[in-house]
């Protein structure tokens, strides 16, 4: 008699056990879902810093995600940065060469360019900055130009 509660007290808990066994595969599945998240968060913070740090590939962001509304607006502060930059360094090292003959402005012009590459690097540390705390921070100056809409 005791044999037959024994078994029938194993063919109750079999229930119970499949139950469990579906909540433990339902937690495991939910689980992997967050990592995979997370790990296309840290995918997109990446492609979108590497805009910033390698100008001629501010358009990754567009290829990798081209309906996020965060990666077009990365993307754009990116060109809108690299653009400012060669146009800023092309137009002051014009004048830094031709102003070089006279000693006092030479001089002058050739700070400024190096003050403007430094300004072009704080601005880039800004945006990539914004990346990593998933924030659209704007450019002060720039954040009016919108090239890729």
């Amino acid at each position: 008699m005791e044999e037959k509660n024994k078994f029938s007290a194993d063919k109750k808990s079999e229930p119970d056990q499949q139950e469990s066994n579906k909540e433990i595969s339902e937690k495991k599945a939910e689980e992997n879902e967050r990592k995979q998240n997370n790990e296309d968060v840290q995918t997109k913070k990446i492609i979108c810093s590497i805009a910033y740090i390698f100008g001629l590939l501010f358009f990754i962001p567009l290829i990798m995600y081209p309906n996020d509304e965060s990666a077009k607006f990365h993307a754009n502060q990116a060109l809108v940065i690299l653009l400012t930059a060669v146009i800023g360094e092309l137009v002051l090292g014009i004048l830094c060469g031709v102003l070089s003959h006279i000693p006092v402005l030479g001089a002058i012009f050739g700070v400024f360019c190096g003050l403007f590459g430094i300004l072009v690097l704080i601005a880039c540390i800004y945006c990539i900055i914004g990346v990593v705390n998933d924030e659209k921070k704007e450019l002060p100056v720039l954040c009016k130009i919108k090239i890729i809409k």
